[in-house]
């Protein structure tokens, strides 16, 4: 699972879209619409959270790892194509069919063992096990080098500092500060041997000997490492007396060419030209007990208990664990999700438009919250909302019950690879919404064990995406509600930077208000359809033609609706400077207009403090150029922008709306931050930039009300109404 930069605004990054009310309560009234349906009633008997359990402490074990002291399987590595192995074996014990290991390209990473010792001074025989980042490594008989303290390793902590041929210590803060590819690029640009990075923020808080790691989002450069408090504490009191001389081993392998796998397996249904995903991933860091050994056990678990319930599906069940999901390529922002981006835009493309649904799961043993909840594509909400309803409840667990509010996804976990590329996907709630602090303290650390299992968590999650899979595969009719996307991007709508760029919001509301219109009364009619189909199967009297009919004619509606799914991600889902924040394309372009028009009255003003201090630094990556080396921030532009990187982008493509590289003006400004003087060629610069936004502000509503129109009139090949009326004048015969 990926969680990045900056944890203070994890909580504004979740649109929660209100529809029913708040959270459900435990209590259900008796109704024949939540009488228990007896294939998920079948499939609650026979579920077996002991073997979910099972599972994920055996993956656990040190025999799964590449390090044995501080464990690790991560993209292409030894460990993770053990595990591959052992997964298809588990599959086919089970019961899943045409179980198979698929083969994507990755850039492997194998984290073997490193090793610090103290050369001078003399007498220190204290030995560091740091934990590496996906970076470099040293010679088998490591790198003997002074060690130097540069503070938070950015380009000013350089000043006046020789640190060629050294290793250099410093604290990093990647929640609320930068990424660690940051100061691991400007420790190689300045000449280092490696770097040590101690956490002193954003996570490994649990206590002062966590060590974490993370994905690199960089090239491999210098050996890239992380100690624990106590250990950094160590090495800066040795520091504090005089010199220190080290001698670091890593045995850490980055390059191309690696393999990892995909393992499928699947409970073969009645109609096999559509289907439901379940699924998870299998790479770890450290021993990755929750993230994601406890997926891993409950997917499983889910097959196992739907084969011995005898469930016959009226889709394909088709079961996935994906490789390479915590990272796999180098030099990439989007370095992670790789075995899923590859599942289904390379292995099998023909997923999107057959595939209903993606679940995927994330850390499921853990209490992150107080209500259960699922995070997904907004067309879900709807649907997520009413099998809250029916739902199996939680025990022991969630007090709140079941959020019946939308969440959206991110780009943080595998379900995102699927929905942008056509498969409406969710995944269990957690990652965006963490009241636990799990993710700042134990999160990727040598903490993520056994000791965090939650039973009741986890057995509500067996029961509850068990039950969720069996009501999508047993609908007719792919229920997606539109109208929550118009409600999104209507939201995104900020009058004031319209009117600053002197573009009109009417043609996009007008838009907004005739998509919404139809997709109300389209997915009325799935609704509607849906449940006389439900009636017709409860109904005594022989309605097999017609229940064959309604089969048919859902077929060609799913299409329709799948096809307009892709449209609108493809048209209105778009992400924020890092790679992250889900945005609606135009709130870029928007946010910059706004704040570029802030910073040129301020700069006439001659209020250069305000400009830096808080306006420039909220556009797009601008933050990091107040910070690193020229060389550094480009890099990262041309991970994100440059076209010549787009086979380097993955689930990135096509995702970016412009961009601003303000590092030239920026650093021009922090120049005169003391000082003053004349801000005349800033000025024109910024002014030059916001024409630029506004034009392309411009553009890209026109582009969201194509988008619009071309949902709109998919949405208007769906016609139900002479069925749904041809099944009422049966039933009411």
């Amino acid at each position: 699972m990926k969680t990045k930069k900056i944890l203070s605004v994890l909580l504004a990054f979740v649109l929660i879209l209100s529809f029913t009310g708040g959270c459900a309560a435990n209590n259900q009234e008796s109704s024949p619409e939540n009488a228990i349906n007896p294939d998920v009633e079948a499939y609650l008997s026979k579920i077996d959270p002991e073997y979910g359990y099972q599972i994920a402490e055996k993956l656990s074990g040190k025999e799964f790892m590449n390090n044995p002291e501080l464990g690790g399987r991560t993209a292409g590595s030894d460990a993770e194509h053990k595990v591959a192995d052992l997964l298809v074996e588990e599959m086919k014990a089970i019961g899943l069919t045409d179980v198979k290991k698929e083969a994507f390209p990755v850039d492997k990473w194998q984290f073997n063992s490193s090793e610090l010792k103290i050369l001078e001074p003399a007498g220190e025989e204290k030995v560091l096990k740091p934990y590496s980042y996906a970076s470099g490594g040293t010679p088998e008989e490591g790198i003997e080098a002074e060690l130097v303290y540069v503070g938070k390793g950015t380009k000013q902590d350089y000043e006046g500092i020789d640190v060629n041929g050294k290793i250099v210590l410093v604290d990093i803060d990647m929640g609320e500060e930068w990424w660690v590819n940051f100061p691991t690029m400007e420790a190689a640009l300045h000449g280092a041997a490696a770097i040590i990075n101690n956490c002193v923020g954003g996570y490994a808080q649990l206590n002062d000997d966590t060590m974490n790691t993370q994905d690199m989002v960089g090239p491999v450069t210098i050996p890239s490492l992380n100690i624990s408090k106590n250990d950094a504490n160590y090495l800066k009191g040795l520091l504090e007396k005089g010199p220190v001389k080290v001698n670091l081993k890593v045995d850490n392998v980055v390059e191309p060419g690696g393999t990892s796998y995909n393992i499928v397996g699947k409970i073969p249904g009645k109609n096999s030209d559509e289907m439901i995903i379940i699924g998870d991933h299998y790479d770890v860091h450290f021993w990755g007990f929750q993230d994601n050994n406890c997926a891993v056990g409950l997917t499983l678990a889910i097959a196992k208990a739907m084969i011995e319930s005898n469930y016959q599906p009226e889709r394909d069940i088709v079961f996935i664990l994906h490789g390479a999901e915590e990272y796999g390529a180098i030099n990439s922002y989007h370095d992670w999700s790789i075995g899923a981006w590859n599942q289904i835009n390379r292995i099998h493309p023909e997923w999107a438009g057959k595939a209903l649904a993606y679940i995927n799961f994330e850390l499921p043993a853990y209490e992150f919250t107080e209500f259960a909840h699922t995070t997904s594509a907004p067309e879900l909400y709807s649907f997520l909302a009413e099998f809250a309803k029916v739902a199996p409840q939680p025990e022991n667990c969630f007090p709140q019950g079941i959020a019946t509010e939308g969440y959206i996804q991110g780009t943080w976990d595998d379900s995102w690879s699927y929905t942008i590329a056509g498969v409406p996907s969710m995944v269990n709630g957690g990652l965006y919404t963490d009241e636990s602090g799990f993710f700042e303290t134990t999160y990727h650390s040598q903490f993520d064990t056994p000791d965090t299992f939650n039973q009741d968590v986890f057995t509500f999650n067996l029961k509850f995406y068990g039950a969720m899979a069996i009501a999508l595969d047993q609908k007719p009719l792919l229920p997606l509600d539109f109208t929550h996307q118009a409600v999104r991007v209507r939201n995104a709508i900020d009058s004031d930077a319209f009117a600053l760029a002197e573009c009109d919001p009417q043609p996009l509301l007008q838009e907004l208000e005739a998509f919404e219109s139809v997709a109300t009364d389209k997915y009325n009619q799935l609704q509607e359809l849906n449940r006389l189909y439900e009636m017709l199967i409860a109904s005594e009297a022989d309605n097999s033609d017609l229940i064959e009919k309604i089969k048919e004619v859902s077929s060609k509606t799913n299409a329709l609706t799948l096809s307009t799914f892709k449209i609108v991600q493809d048209g209105l889902l778009k992400l924020g400077g890092e790679g992250e924040t889900v945005i609606v394309g135009h709130e870029r372009p928007q946010q910059n207009v706004s704040i570029l028009s802030q910073s040129i009255e301020k700069l006439k003003e001659n209020d250069v403090a305000t400009v830096i201090d808080e306006l420039l630094y909220q556009i797009e990556d601008t933050w990091y150029s107040y910070h690193f080396s020229k060389e550094v921030i480009e890099n990262v532009h041309r991970q994100l922008y440059d076209p010549e990187w787009e086979n380097n982008r993955f689930w990135g493509i096509g995702k970016y709306v412009g961009h601003v590289n303000l590092y030239d003006v920026t650093q021009s400004l922090l120049s005169k931050y003391d000082t003053g003087g004349d801000f005349s060629k800033e000025i024109a610069v910024l002014e030059e930039t916001l024409q630029g936004q506004k034009e392309l502000l411009s553009k890209t509503i026109n582009d969201e009300i194509e988008t619009l129109q071309n949902a709109k009139a998919e949405l208007e090949k769906i016609d139900l109404a002479s069925l749904i009326e041809e099944v009422n004048a049966i039933l009411n015969q």
